[in-house]
């Protein structure tokens, strides 16, 4: 009978028959084949997972970012436009016009508004603006429209710059004699603009002129495609836990 060589873990060799010396050998070989192939195979998953991951990461961190900007800036950027569009659709031959006596004309209204968010954006600085309302009313370069847009236009400019500045909107200042954060101001700058602005569109339609679409969210040119399908998005768990009402 032929004698073959059993090759053990030690790497000592003794000699066995051939009827089982070869059959330890080969079973031998093949176990560890299988072991350097499992630990390849490993390696090769590890390895895939770890160069999908950060696309995957990235995305999940698109499909879940908000397309909808929702930050000063923009805000700011956004009312801006709009308030331009109201001030460009009244006529000028309109622009003294009141829906009552009692209340400021369109013009005034404009000039109120700008001259809000000069005072907003100089607390935000730590200041104060101390100009008069009726004193600017009455400024000779303010009684045309352009002039109001142009007035407008800059006040619009100046907050937003200031924004832009701050480095910290958390620092508390005065609104006032209060105390308040300059995001805080901020915010309020921005009700006090969308108030007035609001009136405008009744001030419109008296002299018979249709006011802007609404734009309270996307700036011109900034609209993008919706992100769900009206199907799908009444197939999501948020649109069935809806509490539908009709008053």
């Amino acid at each position: 009978m032929k004698k073959g060589v059993f090759y053990s873990n030690s790497g000592v060799s003794s000699s066995l028959s051939s009827g089982t010396s070869y059959h330890f050998y080969i079973k031998s070989k093949l176990v560890m084949f299988d072991i350097i192939n499992h630990k390849l195979f490993k390696m090769k998953k590890i390895l895939i997972t770890l160069l999908f991951i950060p696309l995957i990461s990235l995305g999940q961190s698109n499909s879940d970012e908000p397309v909808i900007a929702c930050d000063l800036i923009s805000d700011f950027e956004r009312g801006k436009e709009f308030t331009l569009k109201y001030l460009n659709a009244m006529p000028e031959d309109k622009y003294e016009y009141k829906p009552t006596p009692e209340i400021l004309s369109f013009r005034e209204e404009a000039l109120h508004l700008g001259s809000g968010n000069f005072r907003y954006a100089a607390m935000i600085a730590g200041g104060y603006d101390a100009s008069d309302l009726k004193e600017i009313y009455q400024r000779s370069e303010l009684q045309t429209k352009k002039g109001v847009i142009d007035f407008v236009t800059r006040s619009y400019d100046v907050m937003i710059n200031q924004i832009k500045s701050e480095s910290n909107l958390n620092e508390t200042t005065y609104y006032y004699r209060w105390n308040c954060s300059k995001e805080c101001l901020a915010r309020k700058g921005f009700e006090h603009q969308s108030h007035h602005r609001g009136k405008w569109a009744i001030y419109l339609r008296l002299v018979g002129v249709k006011p802007p679409g609404e734009q309270l969210i996307w700036k011109d040119g900034q609209r993008t495609p919706k992100d769900i399908s009206k199907e799908d998005w009444r197939e999501t768990e948020e649109y069935k836990s809806y509490n539908q009402k009709v008053d």
